[in-house]
C-alpha cells in the first residue's frame, strides 16, 4: 500500500510569514498538532508543530543542566503568559523546523511508518513533483488496523 492510498489530501498548511498567534489559532481550530509551512508554489520549506509553540528543555553546552526554552530562546516559565503575549510578532519563520522529513506519494506506508519511528515524528508531508499534495500521520497508519476487510 502506498502513502497516497491513506494520506490526507486536504492539507492545512501555513506560510512563512504567518504569525505565531495565527498558527495557534489554525492548529486549535482544525484540531491538528502541526502543519507544513509552504511557499507560494506549495513547496515545503518547514513544519510547525505544537511542540514548537510550547516550552522545551534544552541542555546547556558541556553541562547536565537543562533550561526551558520557547521560540528558540531561554525563558522563565513563570513569565509564560507575558512571553506569549509578546510573541505575537513572531512568525512561522522564527519557530518552524526547517529540516523536514517528507515522503513521495508513491512511497510505501511502511517506509513512512519507519521514518516516523526513526525520527520520532508524528506527521510527514507528502510530495508529488516536489509540491505538497498530502500529509500522513501516525493516526492515518493506525486507522489501517480499524479498516474492514475489503
Amino acid at each position: 500500500m502506498n502513502v497516497q492510498d491513506i494520506m490526507i489530501r486536504d492539507v492545512i498548511s501555513i506560510y512563512v510569514d504567518t504569525t505565531v498567534d495565527e498558527i495557534a489559532k489554525v492548529l486549535n481550530e482544525h484540531r491538528i498538532g502541526g502543519a507544513p509551512v509552504v511557499d507560494n508554489e506549495r513547496r515545503v520549506i518547514g513544519i510547525v508543530c505544537e511542540s514548537d509553540l510550547f516550552l522545551r528543555e534544552k541542555g546547556l553546552p558541556f553541562s547536565a543542566v537543562k533550561i526551558p526554552t520557547l521560540f528558540k530562546r531561554w525563558v522563565d516559565p513563570d513569565r509564560l503568559a507575558e512571553i506569549y503575549e509578546g510573541a505575537r510578532h513572531h512568525t512561522a519563520a522564527d519557530v518552524m523546523t526547517t529540516n523536514v522529513v517528507c515522503v513521495d506519494v508513491d512511497d510505501t506506508v511502511g517506509h513512512a511508518a519507519l521514518l516516523m519511528v526513526q525520527r520520532n515524528i508524528k506527521r510527514i508531508p507528502v510530495l508529488q513533483d516536489g509540491r505538497l499534495v498530502g500529509i500522513i500521520t501516525r493516526t492515518d497508519i493506525i486507522r489501517l488496523l480499524a479498516r474492514d476487510e475489503e
